[in-house]
């Protein structure tokens, strides 16, 4: 058989180089698609990633708008059926959306059937306090027992006192005519007020003005209905306010020179 004779010796410094940039070729070729293979992987897990973190942000962004003072979208909730609402005349039924579907019924007062008793009449003095040296006005409410009735205020019918201890310092029945004549609507649901004027000083016989005023301090009204229990009530007369004095200055006229 024949045989083939491989040449020997050093081959030229061409082919070496040509087999160095064929592996260095090869070599990043591999690099490319060894990181194309990753980096698509990786875009991926990014993009799943970034899906994911869109949605967190979203949540959040979410929360935050739903939690915010500002927001106009939350709402408190609202009442099932009927809410009963207060009022001074009773009590409205409105629905939950505000609009009333009952009306309170007016208040009736009972109307009078006769003239009042004497004896069925309270008298309860309501005062304060009030400046001395001037006309006290006192408030008097009256309570019947019966629904409705009528009462002639006078007086006759009617009086009151003002003292300070046992010391008597006015009575209306030295000065009648501090009490108006008028009739009157006693009820038992509601007091009637009538008004009593005290000068503010002491009475005399004769109800003159030459008393003196009642000084500054506690003192008690007590009034009633002929035949009646009397109420009683403290008050106080205060310090009038002092006047302001304003003085007036008049310039001097300058020396002639």
């Amino acid at each position: 058989m024949s045989t083939v004779t491989r040449p020997r010796g050093r081959h030229p410094a061409s082919v070496y180089w040509a087999r160095r940039i064929m592996v260095v070729l090869t070599a990043l070729a591999l690099v490319y698609l060894g990181a194309r293979a990753l980096g698509g992987g990786s875009g991926n897990g990014s993009g799943n990633g970034s899906a994911g973190g869109s949605g967190d942000q979203a949540e959040v962004v979410a929360g935050k708008a739903s939690g915010s003072p500002t927001s106009t979208t939350s709402q408190a909730p609202r009442p099932i059926g009927p809410v009963a609402v207060a009022t001074a005349g009773g009590v409205v039924t409105r629905a939950p959306s505000g609009t009333p579907t009952g009306t309170a019924p007016p208040v009736v007062l009972a109307a009078p059937t006769g003239p009042c008793s004497l004896d069925e009449i309270s008298v309860t003095p309501t005062i304060a306090t009030a400046p001395a040296g001037r006309p006290v006005p006192l408030t008097l409410q009256l309570t019947g027992m019966r629904p409705a009735c009528t009462f002639v205020v006078s007086s006759r019918t009617l009086a009151a006192k003002v003292i300070s201890g046992k010391d008597r310092i006015w009575t209306s029945q030295q000065c009648p005519r501090s009490i108006r004549q008028q009739s009157v609507v006693v009820r038992s649901a509601a007091p009637t007020t009538v008004t009593v004027s005290w000068s503010g000083r002491r009475s005399d016989p004769g109800c003159t003005r030459s008393t003196s005023w009642a000084l500054p301090g506690y003192y008690h009204v007590t009034a009633a209905v002929i035949g009646s229990e009397p109420g009683d009530a403290q008050f106080r007369l205060t310090s009038p306010p002092r006047p302001v004095v304003t003085k007036t200055v008049t310039p001097k006229p300058k020396p002639k020179p």
